[in-house]
């Protein structure tokens, strides 16, 4: 016969677990936040051979994680061919990664968000998907106080930096 567990133990774990869940909810972080009172701003741009694709100015604070609520989209076809590394290749099958070539003129719709929010950087969600599906999902690491850039494909890249005089130690007003 089974030993059956105790009720109030899975109580005493679910109201745990809840009660952690709580206190991260209100861990102090950096968040991309349009609700910011006085934000770092921090500049975004994906650039496709050196060209603008997309360019925009976010708004970032040390906040409450729950405030992790932005999110962005936007579009673009590309005029070349685009070979895309990781995402559908099969990691551990011993072959060279050949990458997943999209043609020309492939339509993509791009996603930004806050996929977690760190003391010291924000993961950035991304992801790059054309009519025959996903090809790109992925973290980029936003630094508040530095540049950083992240190749989605080659030749397609995304890069963030802060703008103007930034300091990176702001928070909301109470």
């Amino acid at each position: 016969m089974a030993h059956q567990p105790i009720p109030w133990v899975a109580l005493v774990a679910a109201m745990f677990y809840q009660a952690v869940l709580h206190v991260q909810d209100r861990d102090t972080v950096w968040v991309w936040s349009t609700q910011c009172r006085s934000p770092a701003m921090i500049a975004i741009r994906v650039r496709l051979d050196g060209t603008n694709l997309y360019r925009k100015s976010m708004p970032i604070c040390r906040w409450q994680r729950r405030f992790e609520t932005e999110k962005r989209r936007f579009r673009f076809t590309s005029r070349r061919a685009l070979v895309w590394y990781g995402y559908r290749s099969d990691e551990g099958d011993s072959t060279k990664d050949r990458g997943d070539t999209t043609v020309a003129n492939t339509p993509f719709e791009v996603d930004l968000w806050q996929a977690g929010g760190q003391v010291d950087a924000i993961e950035l969600g991304v992801t790059a998907e054309a009519p025959d599906g996903l090809h790109m999902n992925a973290i980029h690491i936003l630094w508040p106080g530095k540049r950083s850039e992240m190749v989605l494909a080659p030749g397609l890249t995304l890069e963030t930096w802060p703008e103007g005089r930034t300091s990176v130690h702001r928070s909301p007003k109470p």
